[in-house]
């Protein structure tokens, strides 16, 4: 079992969005303890509920079940900080009050692992079978497929193994196969759309699984490091979406790109010259935030206790490394334009 999650006064007075006085800021609470201790943690959970009072907002109201926006976290190699960038963003934009639903898409499941869970000792459901047991018309529960991380479902997780590799020898079989998760996600809605943001940790491979993953996205978040062998991979996926792009533009389908820079270091040249060159190759598709190289980020993992390994913001939330997560995160709250309870709150 993963310990609690919460975090301190002045980091949860910043993802509520809240700026007034710290007796204030507790009222919003109902905690039994509204003194003016520093040392209380707050939850994702009570800064959901924290902002909705602030703003007025009844979250029982709902006009809208549809599927939310996918972050789709892709690259066409591996080593890219991909995962830690999938796994970060979660683990922040749960603590800004969203409900978040994450999907390990990678048969190498280091999503799955970066949150404790052991997927070679464990009872796996992994989205492949998911989807193969809706195209065979067979029973299927995803709540039993769900490992919830933070309480109230703010932060859950459809965990992967090596067995989801095995996904496209039966999607091959399929017709329109690049659309079966999208067609997999609106027959469910009733369970996606509670959610207000599902990211994805895609395979580095380009198969059929990733692609019917883009297929369900409108945007891809690219995340590249600042290295030549990541722009040359970048170009491959460049390629890869504008292939479908291609080939379904005539369904009213059309992907774009977002692209996040990992593993900046101010003293090597070569990251300033990778730097350069993806915003001169791909102009406006770069974000602002320019994610450091920082040992915090190799400290994640557990070697030896696995259940205590957690992101950069569980771990070392007063880190460089946990800033940039977070800057990055109210960033893409406006890049995919999410909603909390029907409402922008950005």
């Amino acid at each position: 079992m993963r310990k609690a999650v919460g975090v301190k006064l002045k980091l949860a007075k910043e993802f509520v969005g809240f700026d007034g006085k710290p007796a204030d800021f507790r009222a919003l609470f109902d905690k039994n303890d509204k003194t003016d201790n520093y040392h209380n943690l707050y939850s994702a959970q009570d800064i959901r509920s924290a902002r909705l009072k602030l703003h007025g907002i009844d979250p029982s109201i709902t006009n809208k079940r549809i599927i939310p926006p996918i972050i789709n976290c892709r690259m066409a190699k591996g080593g890219t900080g991909k995962t830690t960038i999938c796994g970060g963003i979660a683990t922040a934009l749960s603590l800004f009050g969203y409900k978040v639903l994450m999907i390990d898409g990678d048969p190498q499941a280091s999503l799955t692992g970066l949150f404790g869970i052991n997927w070679a000792t464990e009872d796996i459901t992994h989205i492949g079978e998911l989807m193969f047991k809706y195209c065979r018309k067979e029973n299927y529960d995803i709540n039993k497929a769900i490992w919830p991380i933070y309480d109230g479902g703010m932060l859950d997780l459809i965990a992967s193994d090596i067995s989801l590799a095995n996904s496209d020898s039966w999607l091959m079989s399929l017709s329109n196969r690049e659309f079966t998760f999208k067609k997999f996600l609106d027959t469910n809605i009733e369970f996606f759309y509670k959610y207000d943001v599902i990211l994805i940790d895609s395979a580095p491979s380009t198969n059929l699984l990733t692609n019917t993953f883009m297929c369900a996205c409108t945007k891809i978040l690219a995340v590249v490091w600042l290295d030549g062998q990541s722009l040359k991979a970048m170009q491959v996926l460049a390629a890869n979406v504008d292939e479908l792009n291609n080939a379904f533009e005539g369904m009213g389908f059309h992907l774009n790109v977002h692209i996040v820079a990992n593993g900046y270091h101010p003293s090597y040249s070569s990251c300033k010259e990778s730097l350069t060159t993806l915003v001169q190759s791909y102009p406006g598709m770069l974000n602002n935030v320019i994610i450091p190289h920082s040992t915090s980020f190799m400290r994640q993992i557990e070697l030896f206790k696995e259940e205590d390994s957690g992101t950069v913001l569980e771990r070392e939330p007063n880190s460089m490394a946990a800033r940039s997560i977070i800057d990055l995160a109210r960033s893409l709250i406006k890049e995919y334009q999410l909603k909390l309870a029907d409402n922008y709150l950005i």
